[in-house]
């Protein structure tokens, strides 16, 4: 959306400005500057040099801007996973989810995989009730879960991010 806003934003200036100098030149042939502003030029011969830098800083910086918006977006079209993999992955992951879910405290769990293709790694957020022991989920997931999450998917050095996060219940007094 922002991306629509800004391209159209970029053609209505340019638009805007072709038509402004067209009608300038067949309308009077004046000068596109006034006097005052062409005699602050002609004063000072700093000027052109510190716009044109100016123009390039803006110009580098929009270009580098544009690339990383290229990149993300590429990113987020490509899979990390294909293929055979991908299915074994699928399968995998809900046999993980369903794991750990039924450990003891656990109420959600979010699996996603991050990284690149060369550097892939899975990230887990799981939600646990407040009394939770988080030490012994920790344990019970990397040690038993992951290991087989692992072995299912044939990537035994599959980097993972576990994230806890705990729900606290309300109490009223009354």
């Amino acid at each position: 959306m922002a991306r629509r806003g800004l391209t159209l934003t970029g053609l209505a200036l340019c638009g805007t400005s072709g038509v402004l100098l067209g009608l300038n030149r067949f309308l009077g042939d004046r000068p596109v500057l006034g006097e005052g502003t062409s005699g602050f030029i002609a004063r000072n011969p700093w000027f052109w040099p510190a716009v044109a830098g100016l123009l390039t800083a803006v110009a580098v910086l929009g270009t580098c801007w544009l690339l990383l918006q290229g990149r993300a977006a590429a990113l987020r079209r490509f899979t990390l996973l294909g293929g055979r993999r991908k299915a074994l992955t699928n399968e995998a992951v809900a046999g993980l989810t369903r794991e750990v879910l039924g450990l003891p405290g656990v109420h959600d769990v979010r699996v996603r995989f991050t990284g690149t293709r060369s550097r892939p790694r899975v990230m887990l957020q799981i939600l646990c009730h407040e009394s939770a022991d988080l030490g012994l989920l920790l344990a019970r997931i990397s040690e038993d879960s992951l290991v087989r999450f692992r072995e299912a998917i044939e990537m035994p050095d599959l980097h993972a991010v576990l994230r806890f996060r705990l729900v606290y219940h309300e109490t009223r007094i009354a």
